[in-house]
């Protein structure tokens, strides 16, 4: 492979005027080392999760202010007109914390984010009432401000079952051809 040497601007003198081309110095700086094999890829894999280990302490704190964010959304939802922007504003909320319940530890709280990102996907053929919403809301909440990590805790399972059947319901009632929330109805213990 040709060297590139980051030489001087090409000069191309006119009459009137002088074109300056630089030179293409792009390949070089773009030039990927590629990596030596398995032992550098463990290695690499060894120090995301030493980091990742220092970022775990944080982790707490970071779901609870996600949960903050969540009912405070949620709060301005139900007061809110309730239109699409409403709705698609309050879903990446919910999304967000959904996300961020299963990689900081959260699984039951990201179960039940889970099954509250379902409920407004699928408002248009079913609209849930605001208290379903709003038990959501307060059932992550929960869990999350218990410190709840264990996917075999039964209070949680339990919370996360009865929202699950209650949409269930709600649904069967209102729209029979729509199923169940997949996450919410569905937790099972490890």
């Amino acid at each position: 492979m040709k060297k590139l040497n980051p030489a001087e601007p090409q000069r191309t003198v006119h009459e009137d005027y002088t074109e300056i081309t630089p030179s293409n110095t792009l390949r070089a700086r773009a030039l990927v080392r590629s990596h030596k094999g398995q032992a550098e890829t463990f290695d690499m894999i060894a120090r995301a999760e030493k980091a990742l280990e220092a970022l775990a302490p944080n982790f707490n704190e970071w779901m609870l202010s996600e949960v903050k964010r969540l009912s405070e959304h949620f709060e301005v939802f139900d007061a809110s007109v309730k239109d699409a922007d409403d709705y698609k504003s309050f879903f990446m909320v919910a999304h967000d914390v959904r996300g961020q319940a299963m990689q900081f530890g959260y699984p039951i709280a990201g179960h039940l984010a889970s099954g509250l990102c379902d409920v407004l996907q699928n408002r248009s053929s079913v609209p849930v009432p605001p208290v379903i919403l709003r038990r959501y809301v307060e059932a992550i909440s929960s869990i999350v401000r218990s410190g709840v990590k264990d996917e075999a805790n039964a209070t949680a399972l339990e919370l996360a079952r009865q929202l699950g059947r209650i949409v269930a319901e709600y649904r069967k009632e209102s729209a029979p051809d729509v199923p169940a929330p997949v996450d919410a109805a569905n937790v099972t213990s490890a």
